[in-house]
C-alpha cells in the first residue's frame, strides 16, 4: 500500500476522523477511514514517531497479593465492564507520570514502586493509531474513588491474585485487561 493523501473529516475534543487515500499493490485507489487521538500533522501514517504514548494501563498489586480493578461505566456499550485502572497520557506528561495519576485518580492509591512491563504499543491498529503502554505497580494506601472526574462512574475491588484467572472468565472484561490477568502470574514476578 501507498499513502496518497490524508483528509481530515472530523476533529473532536478527544477524537478525530480522517480518510485515507490510499494506492493498493495492484495500484488501485483504496479509501481507508480512521479515528486518532492527534491532529492530522502528528499522525503516525505522516510522522512514523512511535514514540508518543496516548494511554496507559497499570496492574496495580497490593502487598497483600491482590491486584486492583475497577468495574467502569462504558457509554460505547452502555454497561459496565471490569478493567485494570486506565487513562490517557495528557499533554506534557510522559506515561509513567499519567499512570501513578490515574491509579490515584481512580482508586486512591498511590505507587510504591513502577515497572515498564510494555513500551507505548498499539491498541486497536485496524481502526486508529493510538498507543497505550502497561505498567505493573506495588500500591499503598486506602481505596477511594472520591477523586475521579465528574464523567467517571466506576467502582473500586480487590480480588486475589490465585482467583484473577477465574474472574475473568465469571466476567464482562476488556480484552486487553483480560489478556492481562490471564497471565498474571508473569506479572507479578515481573
Amino acid at each position: 500500500m501507498t499513502l496518497l493523501d490524508v483528509i481530515s473529516l472530523w476533529e473532536g475534543k478527544y477524537i478525530n476522523l480522517f480518510k485515507l487515500n490510499l494506492l493498493n499493490r495492484k495500484g488501485n485507489p483504496k479509501d481507508y477511514f480512521i479515528i486518532s487521538r492527534r491532529k492530522k500533522k502528528d499522525l503516525i501514517c505522516l510522522t512514523k514517531n512511535y514514540d508518543i504514548c496516548d494511554g496507559v494501563i497499570v496492574i496495580p498489586i497490593t502487598s497483600g497479593n491482590e491486584v486492583v480493578l475497577v468495574k467502569q461505566y462504558r457509554p460505547a456499550i452502555n454497561d459496565y465492564i471490569y478493567e485494570l485502572p486506565s487513562g490517557m497520557v495528557d499533554k506534557d506528561e510522559n506515561f509513567e507520570y499519567a499512570a501513578k495519576r490515574e491509579l490515584f485518580e481512580e482508586t486512591g492509591l498511590k505507587c510504591k514502586s513502577l515497572k515498564v512491563v510494555l513500551r507505548p504499543s498499539f491498541s486497536s491498529v485496524g481502526i486508529c493509531d493510538e498507543t497505550t503502554a502497561v505498567v505493573k505497580m506495588d500500591v499503598e494506601g486506602e481505596i477511594t474513588n472520591e477523586h475521579i472526574e465528574d464523567s467517571e462512574e466506576l467502582e473500586v475491588l480487590k480480588i486475589p491474585i490465585s482467583e484473577a484467572k477465574e474472574f475473568v472468565l465469571s466476567h464482562r472484561f476488556s480484552i486487553k485487561g483480560a489478556l492481562i490477568l490471564l497471565a498474571i502470574d508473569e506479572f507479578v514476578s515481573f
